[in-house]
């Protein structure tokens, strides 16, 4: 019976990352990775050039700018916070199947939040704050299973709020027209799933129509007070 061939650890390891590159290259040889993050780039405004080492041509991206990368040279982070990028987040974000996080808060995102990253079954961090995000969260966040935090904070989000997994922290934090649990906003007809995440809105920043009446009146009242008190002579 034959014997079989020996390999040095570091030789297996060199064909793990090599069948697993493989695995990622399209019929005509192209890493399929690339071919989303260029989709994803194509629709974005990039003023300070954060992503011009991303190139079409590129054998892999995990030398680019905003990129990370696990050691077998999967795409498992896309980090551009604070670099002014503006345009909208491509739907084709959904077909980076082994994304672990997405932080691209303090930019000038707009648009809907694509319902594909409903997809990202791996995903654990979202962090998409102090954006112009518009439309309701989608409720395709609730399958993702992993997901342990999620920040929409400072967007002009609207509608009811999702389920997360147990464990997952969701942060809402000045969205005016999120609607439903402790926000005292109604959905109307639509109504919200329970939450059953560690779920942070604060409304104390965003008043009611209400609440803006009242602290009117009072300050009208306080100044006619003023003004009659002061109008009497003193003796």
């Amino acid at each position: 019976m034959e014997a079989s061939p020996a390999y040095s650890p570091s030789l297996l390891l060199l064909l793990i990352i090599f069948s697993t590159s493989s695995a990622l290259l399209s019929p005509n040889g192209v890493n399929y990775e690339v071919q989303v993050l260029m989709t994803i780039k194509y629709q974005l405004k990039d003023p300070h050039g954060v992503l011009n080492n991303w190139d079409k041509d590129s054998v892999d991206p995990c030398s680019w700018t905003a990129v990370a990368c696990s050691p077998d040279q999967i795409v498992i982070g896309l980090e551009a916070q604070s670099q002014d990028l503006s345009g909208r987040l491509s739907p084709s974000i959904g077909n980076l199947t082994n994304l672990e996080s997405i932080q691209l808060q303090s930019n000038n995102l707009t648009g809907p939040i694509p319902a594909e990253v409903g997809k990202l079954a791996k995903l654990k961090k979202i962090s998409l704050s102090h954006n112009h995000f518009y439309g309701e969260i989608p409720s395709s966040v609730s399958h993702l299973r992993s997901l342990q935090y999620l920040d929409l904070s400072y967007n002009n989000l609207g509608g009811p709020v999702p389920r997360l997994f147990a464990g997952g922290t969701l942060i809402l934090v000045g969205n005016p027209l999120i609607c439903g649990v402790n926000t005292g906003q109604d959905c109307s007809k639509s109504s919200p799933v329970p939450m059953s995440s560690n779920l942070k809105i604060s409304q104390a920043a965003l008043p009611t129509a209400e609440t803006r009446s009242h602290k009117f009146v009072v300050a009208l009242s306080s100044t006619i007070a003023c003004i009659i008190f002061l109008s009497f002579p003193i003796s």
